[in-house]
């Protein structure tokens, strides 16, 4: 062994070792990187090509982007520097210039990015299309659904003891290991059947899918790796034998869904970001030349925040890691706060370890000089550590390793120093008569007036003192620390909104009234990462009116969009619709247009166009259309914040075109949009992160910034450890390297109270995320560099952040200052509304016509599928969304079928996508050949003559086709979709296929109706002669049906009696 600790600016002039570093905040992390790099190629001189034999991984794209623009600036510098000795001046600029144009080159990329570059300079010999894509999350969770779906009919079929024939869509790759996976579950049959239904009467169908659904998405890997033991032991022992076999359960089920996944996914040459990872892992696994290329190929690893590493991607850095090459390690575990994210501090802690018992050498550095903040912020920082963070005897838990606890407890060398030492008299503002520190606590305590009893008000006056901080700073003049030219000095200049940050652990409850606080007071803001875009009421304006055209005939959306900022709608006309409604809201208004304005009656034509539209326009077109018939940014003028609305539609607009993409009906993209307030998404803003203006962010999102004055809120909030929301909760790798996995909320109380070695193993993970609160506010302290300032709001009945900072309440390096104290900003707050204004807003208004619209639906738009009960994916795309009709889902899915239903679903999306793709009869052919059709189904002759293209010939796939049909006063939009339409000499044929082996006569009937419904629809296209049934399941005669020209009559008949039977 040989572990050196050592002065890391020294040694890197030698980079030709291996380099373990912690950098505490602020000690210039970056610049020892670029150094480092600097140093390579230095060392390196004259091989300039040596800048493809560097990988050095970031863990954001930001990070990566400017670690590129320093060398880049290191490098420039290097052209104009006098050579070392014995180096003419000619081949050191050639040298230095080389290197410069090589930079393009580099490996200077995220995890993601790096693994994506291997995969696609590698992509012959991994059988991967070069042009593969990274899906996004709202398109990998729809893969994951129906994965899982297919996992539990797999798994209901066994228990059913019936025969599973359907996965020949699957490659023969990925059906073997399902094979493999049935084959367990079958050979202890008895097992699985009582466990499979012990856990769905235990926890339920809705939890054992989102247990499955959460291991495919974040854990697929690790499942096929983890352990079970079977000598586990739970504190009621009558469980362990039934826990044993749910985990035995689970892992099964997980591992058949996570293959119905890649067979989705990457067998389509589809990634999602950890698939990319999982990729390389395999590759180097199975492929040692591939491995052994890489590693030959980097000299140098160099890695960044390698605190944020989790352990598969410490796996990829210790596979390509040899005695013949180097690796360069950069983190602080005092700033591991991504644990949520699959970050995992035990990474760094095991690494440090590792690196202490190597055979090779490895120098230990540490950083320690702070070149960003004040002389008091550090020593706040410090002490604030020491004696509360990061305290040993603070930190400590029973039954967690020894190890892990000594490498994240405080150590000497944790302490920073000061890079310059203040001034001997200093100009730093003040909030009350006599504060003079740059630590300055804000006390905010419970009076008779205030109640801090509970959240809202904690919240609203937190806020409130927070605004009246800031005003009382704006224009206070402060000696600032400044870097400039290599030289650091202070600087005295007035306070300005650009120099304050207000950092909280969440915003999600803080925005909104954060927002109106200030504006309110008349402050500027940006705030960074704000994800309530998809909850903006001019955002969701859009979406009421997506919905109301999916089905006007639904209340409830009819009155959101009428009532929307996009038309304006009041209550008065809306409670005179609710009096004069003879059937929908939608038919009343047609009735009675000329008793509402005329720009409403305007709106109400808009959503009356596109709901006949909706079927023959993209759904970007139809976004686009809504906007620019309501005329509404002139309406968006008249809000209170028009700027910023504006902004989000014309954001929103540009996003238009990825609808398209994400949706491949106006049907699927209102199921998506529906979904969108979980999607992580920024608002647009007229401010940004350089404007002058107060920075408001999260403290994960000031990860790696720094602010002259950071103020921080929500830290009366309970700590509550970390909770990644998972169901399945994976170890930390044992000394061997093992990793085991629990269900956190199955027999819960039980497993807690064991005290079994595999389940004491497991309270490092609570270790884990129970400090991940000291970390936050370490991250969030270290921010600052020349003022501090947290608000503390007593909260007396929870943990909270508060109390790492009132350990300290006593020292002298801070100012407490109650809130009281501060100089209110002479702003007049805009009155309220007082309750009798509020009431004549609705003066005269029954209040019945106000009542809740929500499950007020009405059905209308007519496919086969309706009438016959027979399940077709693509229509029933087109079928308004079961969560918003009135019909029972039983019409569309028997639960007795539920699983074959989804099977058809799944098959359906696709074959159909296959058989759509398909262009001529070669493809049909290999579709053959590879399992995916049977045999024989090429030479069938419709098959033949639908495949083989012509000049007379008019082929056309998944034809959209729509039809009215007036019966009565009713009006019915008859649509269907055949899978393939022939036209020749104005003779019409066409093609159903069917995942059916067409033996059932119920069936055959209802598909026959099918056939004469669609050559119905397309009899104004020319003359409709006859259908085709055709069985994609097995080999079978195509049933071949001629076109009833009484058809309609049978249809209005059929069409009156379902109206009877479904009245409502």
């Amino acid at each position: 062994m040989s572990v050196k600790k050592v002065d890391v600016y020294k040694e890197i002039d030698d980079p030709n070792r291996n380099f373990f570093i912690s950098a505490s905040a602020g000690t210039g992390k970056t610049y020892i990187l670029t150094q480092y790099f600097i140093k390579v190629l230095e060392k390196n001189f004259p091989n300039a090509e040596i800048v493809e034999n560097i990988l050095t991984v970031t863990f954001t794209n930001k990070a990566a982007s400017e670690m590129k623009n320093r060398i880049m600036e290191e490098v420039s510098n290097k052209l104009d520097e006098k050579p070392p000795y014995g180096t003419s001046k000619v081949e050191w600029y050639q040298y230095w210039n080389e290197v410069k144009i090589n930079l393009s080159r580099s490996w200077v990329k995220t995890i993601d990015s790096f693994c994506s570059r291997i995969i696609r300079e590698n992509n012959i010999s991994m059988g991967v299309d070069p042009n593969f894509s990274i899906i996004s999350d709202f398109q990998r969770d729809r893969e994951v659904e129906r994965s899982v779906y297919s996992a539990l009919r797999v798994a209901l079929e066994i228990y059913q003891d019936k025969e599973i024939d359907w996965l020949n869509f699957l490659s023969i790759k990925r059906k073997e290991k399902i094979e493999k996976y049935i084959e367990t579950l079958n050979r202890e049959k008895t097992k699985f059947k009582e466990s499979f239904k012990k856990i769905l009467s235990e926890r339920g169908l809705d939890e054992f899918e989102k247990i499955i659904q959460d291991v495919v998405s974040n854990w697929r890997i690790e499942m096929s790796r983890v352990l079970l033991t079977n000598d586990l032991e739970l504190a009621d022992k009558e469980l362990s034998e039934l826990y044993k076999n749910f985990l035995w359960l689970v892992k099964i089920i997980s591992l058949i869904a996570s293959e119905f996944y890649l067979g989705l996914t990457t067998d389509n040459f589809l990634y999602d970001f950890k698939a990319v990872l999982e990729k390389v892992v395999e590759e180097f696994e199975n492929n040692p030349d591939l491995l052994k290329k890489y590693q030959n190929k980097f000299k140098y690893i160099i890695v960044d925040e390698f605190q944020d590493t989790n352990y598969l991607q410490k796996e990829i850095f210790d596979k390509l890691h040899t005695t013949d090459n180097y690796f360069f390690y950069v983190g602080d575990r005092k700033q591991s706060i991504y644990r949520f994210r699959g970050a995992d501090v035990s990474v760094f802690s095991r690494s440090l370890t590792e690196a202490q018992n190597s055979d090779e050498e490895i120098l230990l550095g540490k950083l320690t000089k702070n070149r960003r903040s004040h002389q008091q912020i550090i020593n706040f920082a410090n002490h604030l550590s020491e004696v509360s963070l990061f305290k040993r005897e603070n930190l400590q838990m029973e039954d967690i390793d020894p190890k892990l606890l000594e490498n994240l407890s405080f150590q000497e060398e944790d302490i920073s120093e000061p890079e310059i030492p203040p001034q001997e008299t200093e100009t730093i503002p003040t909030l009350s008569e006599d504060d003079t520190k740059r630590v300055k606590y804000i006390l905010i305590e419970p009076t008779d007036e205030n109640g801090l009893n509970n959240q809202e008000n904690r919240l609203a006056i937190e806020i409130e003192t927070l605004a009246k901080v800031i005003k009382k700073l704006l224009g206070q003049e402060m000696d600032f620390k400044v870097r400039k030219n290599n030289k650091v000095y202070y600087e005295r200049r007035k306070i300005e909104p650009k120099d304050i940050a207000v950092l909280s652990k969440e915003l999600k409850n803080t925005e909104k009234i954060l927002r109106t606080t200030f504006f309110k007071y008349n402050i500027p803001f940006y705030i960074f990462g704000s994800k309530s875009f998809y909850n903006r009421p001019e955002i969701q304006a859009i979406f009421a009116a997506l919905n109301s055209i999916q089905n006007p005939f639904n209340d409830y959306q009819f009155v959101r969009y009428m009532m929307s900022l996009l038309v304006g709608m009041s209550f008065q006309d809306l409670s005179k619709l609710v009096e004069k409604r003879q059937g929908s809201f939608f038919e009343t208004f047609e009735n009675m247009q000329s008793e509402f304005p005329d720009d409403v009656v305007e709106s109400y034509k808009v959503l009356k166009k596109y709901k006949d539209l909706k079927y023959y326009l993209t759904p970007s077109s139809i976004l686009k259309g809504i906007i620019n018939n309501n005329n509404y940014f002139s309406k968006l003028v008249l809000t209170n914040d028009p700027e910023v609305s504006i902004s989000n539609i014309k954001k929103l607009i540009n996003q238009a075109e990825e609808y398209n993409n994400m949706a491949n009906s106006f049907s699927e993209l209102v199921r998506f949009l529906k979904n969108a307030s979980n999607i992580s998404e920024e608002e647009a803003s007229i401010e940004d992160e350089t404007s002058n203006s107060v920075k408001v962010m999260t403290i994960h999102k000031s990860k790696g910034l720094e602010f002259p004055i950071v103020l921080m809120i929500g830290l009366h909030n309970s700590i509550s450890g970390t909770k990644n929301g998972s169901y399945a909760e994976f170890s930390i790798p044992d000394a061997a390297g093992n990793r085991y996995y629990l269900l956190k909320n199955v027999f819960k109380e039980s497993v807690e109270n064991s005290d079994h070695w595999l389940l004491k193993w497991f309270k490092n993970n609570e270790f884990l995320d129970k400090t991940e609160a000291n970390r936050l506010v370490y991250v969030g302290i270290t921010r600052a560099k020349d003022l501090l300032i947290p608000l503390l709001v007593s909260n007396e009945k929870a943990d909270t952040l508060n109390n790492f900072f009132l350990t300290v309440k006593n020292s002298n390096t801070i100012d407490i200052i109650h809130s009281d104290n501060i100089q209110q900003p002479k702003e007049n707050a805009p009155e309220p509304l007082n309750k009798d204004e509020e009431n004549t807003l609705f003066k005269d208004i029954p209040h019945q016509n106000l009542k809740d619209l929500t499950n007020l639906s009405y059905k209308k738009y007519i496919a086969p599928t309706y009438i016959i009960n027979e399940i077709k994916t693509n229509e029933l795309d087109l079928i308004e969304d079961l969560n918003e009709t009135i019909l029972s889902p039983s019409t569309y899915f028997d639960p007795k079928n539920i699983f074959s239903d989804q099977e058809l679903i799944f098959r359906g999306s696709f074959l159909h996508s296959k058989l759509r793709s398909a262009q001529n009869i070669s493809h049909i052919k290999n579709m053959v050949k590879n399992g995916e059709l049977p045999q024989g189904f090429d030479e069938l002759d419709i098959v033949k003559r639908a495949f083989s293209p012509s000049e007379n010939k008019v082929i056309k796939n998944e034809w959209r086709l729509m039809k009215k049909l007036n019966i009565g006063k009713k009006e019915y939009m008859l649509f269907g979709i055949p899978d393939k339409v022939i036209i020749e000499k104005g003779d019409i044929e066409i093609l159903d296929y069917k995942y059916s082996d067409l033996k059932d006569p119920k069936k055959i009937k209802d598909y026959e109706f099918q056939i004469l419904f669609y050559l119905y629809l397309l009899s104004d296209f020319g003359n409709p002669k006859r259908g085709h049934i055709i069985s994609i399941k097995t080999l079978q005669d195509p049933i071949t049906l001629e076109y009833d020209p009484q058809f309609e009559e049978r249809l209005i008949s059929q069409l009156s009696k379902e109206e009877v039977t479904n009245e409502f």
